[in-house]
């Protein structure tokens, strides 16, 4: 009897790849602030089930870097992360199964390790200088953090006209109703933070209704 061939696994290219193509298509992510791991992982669960799958928790959260691996052998699928500021925060959340980093600065390491593991980074970028050298050094995008402190999405129109090769992720508590008009003015995908127990906190629930009515695409 002739054994059954196993699958096998997509290589690290392969999953950028499929990555690539689901923020494409989705355009949102949201980024989940909480006090504890545990209302971080209710609020990721939320997300989840409101049909959401570019979901990053907060690297800073105590606890979070244990439970990533949990996470991922649960089978759960486009891990993401934000808030690294280190080489060494990007490596861990890696090992830890993370598909995709948000950082909170431009550091040439973390790009170096991303591209280095095949690894989604949005470089948090906020002026010209900055956007054009994330570029430069190849992260994949620009997340332009925090967003709203130069105009918002004034602000975005004013980068794509400068460079509009460039892989624009505006990073803020955006809501909902700002989705539209940030890919409008030329965002590559959007980048909300939710921050649990906060003024905020509803925003997960708006995000989710907005989605489930399809407010959040560009017709």
């Amino acid at each position: 009897m002739s054994k059954k061939k196993t699958a096998e696994k997509p290589s690290k290219r392969e999953i950028q790849k499929n990555l690539l193509h689901l923020i494409e298509e989705e355009k949102v992510f949201l980024l989940i602030k909480a006090p504890s791991f545990n209302q971080m992982l209710e609020a990721y669960q939320l997300a989840r089930d409101g049909g959401f799958n570019l979901i990053a928790l907060d690297f800073k959260t105590q606890g979070v870097k244990e439970h990533l691996k949990t996470l991922k052998r649960a089978g759960e699928q486009n891990l993401g992360v934000f808030s690294i500021s280190t080489k060494k925060e990007a490596r861990t959340a890696i090992n830890a199964g993370a598909l995709f980093l948000f950082s909170t600065h431009l550091d040439k390491g973390i790009i170096k390790r991303s591209k280095k593991e095949s690894v989604f980074h949005a470089a948090g970028s906020l002026t010209p200088t900055e956007v054009f050298s994330a570029y430069d050094l190849g992260a994949n995008a620009a997340s332009v953090f925090p967003c709203k402190t130069m105009g918002g999405i004034g602000w975005i129109g004013f980068l794509r006209e400068l460079f509009p090769k460039i892989k624009l992720i505006p990073t803020d508590t955006i809501n909902p109703d700002e989705v539209i008009a940030y890919l409008r003015a030329g965002a590559y995908a959007v980048a909300s933070i939710i921050e649990v127990g906060k003024e905020h906190q509803d925003m997960l629930r708006e995000f989710i209704i907005a989605k489930n009515e399809g407010k959040l695409s560009v017709s």
